[in-house]
Order: structure tokens, then sequence, then C-alpha cells
């Protein structure tokens, strides 16, 4: 059985949503070795041993990570060894995207960016279940979020109609329903949040600090060996 964790970065003109997969027995080796950086970490910058690994707070040294803040060769560390530590289990990613000007000015009544995204994303999951593990389903897991109902009954309506792509799909290798959770509780949230935000920042972010572009190349070498699928689409 593959669990996907879900989650989401965007902006005002590009959103992106992507997936970690792995077994159970892979995301639990995942949490033994966060566990490891938590204690690590908390002996030598003393943050909590409970922290959560969030992308945007861990590198911007803001909320339970301020003690890193402007320390940004120790938050890189931190930040390269989840990554490192998800990479040795064998994690997988996918990644799906859209551009939102564009998607608004093709289509009269638009849907979401979110519910446009999470049935691609769900298609690709779907499709990477059927391929590599074709008797099993995956257990879906996204973060918290106030429309969480809304996309509980868009998943329903996949599995009955199927999806609204090109090339629809009733998502058979996908268990009903869709689980929502605290990314707080929950490391497999953790380390797709983490993937997702350097995701994101290798797409729309232009910095033009050296150290800066060097620390983003070494967390994407350590995620793209593992990525199974990645496309952003433009309307």
């Amino acid at each position: 059985m593959l669990i996907a964790y879900v989650d989401e970065s965007y902006d005002r003109d590009h959103y992106f949503i992507g997936a970690a997969l792995a077994t159970f027995e892979q995301w639990e080796a995942v949490s033994e070795r966060f566990a490891t950086i938590r204690q690590r970490t908390a002996r030598e910058h003393g943050t909590s041993e409970q922290i959560e690994f969030h992308g945007h707070e861990l590198m911007g040294g803001t909320g339970p990570w301020r003690n890193l803040r402007g320390r940004h060769r120790e938050a890189a560390g931190v930040s390269t060894a989840v990554l490192g530590a998800a990479a040795e289990v064998g994690v997988r990613y996918i990644f799906r995207g859209v551009d939102v000007a564009r998607l608004k000015a093709r289509f009269r009544y638009p849907r979401t960016p979110h519910s446009v995204v999470f049935g691609h994303l769900l298609e690709q999951i779907d499709g990477y279940v059927a391929v590599n593990d074709p008797d099993e389903q995956a257990i879906v897991v996204a973060d918290e979020i106030a429309t969480q109902a809304e996309h509980q009954r868009a998943f329903a309506g996949y599995q009955e109609f199927g999806t609204t792509s090109e090339r629809p799909s009733r998502l058979a290798h996908i268990s009903a329903p869709i689980n929502f959770a605290s990314s707080r509780l929950s490391d497999g949230l953790q380390s797709v949040d983490m993937a997702v935000y350097v995701h994101f920042r290798r797409q729309r972010v232009q910095n033009p600090h050296p150290a800066a572009r060097r620390t983003l190349e070494r967390q994407w070498r350590l995620i793209a060996p593992a990525v199974a699928h990645d496309e952003h689409w433009v309307p």
C-alpha cells in the first residue's frame, strides 16, 4: 500500500501541488530519521524536539525556527538533512502546476487553480500506482484546508464519472476518501512541504545571491532523481 502525502505552494500567477509517495514502511523509516534530525537540531540550535519541518519557516528563520534567523548555512544544513532522509528511504515525487493567468483568460468560468491542479495530481498518482503496484491502491493524505469538504465531493465525482481532463480517469487506484491531516502531526506532510517549497522556488524565485542559488541547487539535487512526474500546465 502506497501513501501519497500532498501539499501546495503558490503565488498570484502560478499554482503548484506536489505529492510524496512511499510505502507505510518507508514512511516509518522517514519518521525515524526525522526524529534524529530534530534531536540533533535541538542540541545544536535550541529548537524544540517536536519542531515541524516547514520549508518557508525554516529557510526564513520564522515561527518556531526563529533561532535560525539569519543563520542561512545552518538552516540549509537542516533542510538538506530532511530532504536527504527522504531520498535515502526512496520517497518518490509527483509535481503538477498551472499558469493561473492563462487559466482565467482561457475559460469564462474557470475552476479554482487548486481544484484544477489537484485533479491533475490525482490522475498522476493513480497512473503511478497502476504502473508500479497495479494490485494495490494509494491512500492520499492532504494538508488541512478550509475547502476540504468541497474536494471530497469532487473526488467522489471523479470516481463515479471520471476526471475532467482530455484523458479522463475514475482514479481506480486511489482509495476513498481523501484524507486530511495537520502537517504539525505528520512527517509525511512535512516531507512533501519541504520538497514543494524547493520546487516552487526553482520555478518562481530568482535570487541574485550566489550562496542562495547554490543552496537551492543542492536541495534540488536531493529531489530530482526521485521525481516521477513534473508538469506545469499552460492552458
